[in-house]
This record gives structure tokens, C-alpha cells and sequence, in this order.
């Protein structure tokens, strides 16, 4: 079965690109391999009815799977991490571990709305876990070893100046 999915080139293409970048979305593939969204749309609709592929809906967009190589519990965290603001908070909660909502906020050029419609989405995720200390919340990383894990993994499929600076630090976590 598999071998039959995987007789196009374009769906050869499409599975490779997906096993290199590990929760890639719809956008990116068509600028990466310069198929259309519809070509693309089908090939990812035969796979993931073949089972080779899976997706993670997290509301907003969907990221594509190679079904055998991502475990789904890590899927949500690589899904988040590939979008470059909740990638850069959680970056910033790994080496700030129980920071405040004001040294969040100061350290990033975002009103007090965006921020906490990301820390939100990121809490809402279980990625982040919120406390109350006084009148502040505080924020962590729920599971910082596995998140490190994930993302320095991951790193070669992130374009990310950020994450590249703080590879070193990712792996003592």
C-alpha cells in the first residue's frame, strides 16, 4: 500500500518534505516545493487516508505528520514551535523559568493584549503552565526538558536566529 501512495513523484516529494519538517502547514509546503494548494491539498488527503501521514489541528492551522516518526504527544509542541512568536516565548520561559507577565511583556514589543492572547493559547496547549504569586501570574514551562528536547531536535527545520542562539542552552536544560 504504502509503496502505492508513494508512486508519484509529487507525492514522494510531498511525504520527504514532510519527514525533514516535522509539522510543516499547507503554506509552507506550497512556497517549498512550489505546488499548488489544490495538488497539494489532494496528494495530503491520499496520504493521510493511507495512514502515512497524520495531521495536528491546533484550532488555527494544520500541521502534517509522517504518521511513524512523531510521537502524538509531542505533536502539539512541534506544531507551536514552528510559529515564531509562541516559539520566541517559550524560548524566553526556558531560560527565564517563573517569569512574571510584566517580564514577559517587557522583554518582547507586543501590547499587553498580544501577550496574553498567546500565553493563553500557549497555557490552553499545556505547554505552559500559569501560577498566581501575589497579584502576578507566573509562567513556566510545563515539561522544560522535553520542550528543549523537541526544539533542538527540530532546530534544522526552524529558520530561527533566536533559536539558533540558544542551542547550547536548550541542551543543558
Amino acid at each position: 500500500m504504502e509503496e502505492d501512495l508513494l508512486a508519484l513523484k509529487s507525492r514522494r516529494t510531498i511525504f520527504g518534505h514532510i519527514s525533514a519538517n516535522p509539522g510543516t502547514y499547507l503554506r509552507e509546503m506550497e512556497t517549498a516545493l512550489g505546488l499548488s494548494v489544490g495538488d497539494l491539498q489532494y496528494h495530503l488527503g491520499q496520504l493521510e487516508k493511507g495512514g502515512l501521514v497524520t495531521i495536528h489541528d491546533d484550532g488555527k492551522r494544520k500541521g502534517y505528520f509522517v504518521a511513524t516518526e512523531v510521537k502524538f504527544i509531542d505533536r502539539q509542541v512541534i506544531s507551536t514551535v514552528r510559529m515564531r512568536t509562541p516559539r520566541r516565548i517559550i524560548i524566553f520561559l526556558l531560560t527565564h523559568p517563573d517569569s512574571t507577565f510584566s517580564e514577559v511583556l517587557a522583554n518582547f514589543k507586543f501590547t499587553k493584549g498580544a501577550l496574553s492572547f498567546h500565553m493563553k493559547r500557549l497555557v490552553g496547549s499545556g505547554i505552559v503552565a500559569r501560577s498566581k504569586r501575589e497579584n502576578e501570574s507566573i509562567f513556566k514551562i510545563v515539561e522544560p526538558e522535553k520542550v528543549s528536547n523537541i526544539l533542538v531536535t527540530y532546530q534544522a527545520s526552524i529558520a530561527d536566529e533566536v533559536l539558533d542562539g540558544v542551542v547550547d542552552v536548550l541542551v543543558k536544560i
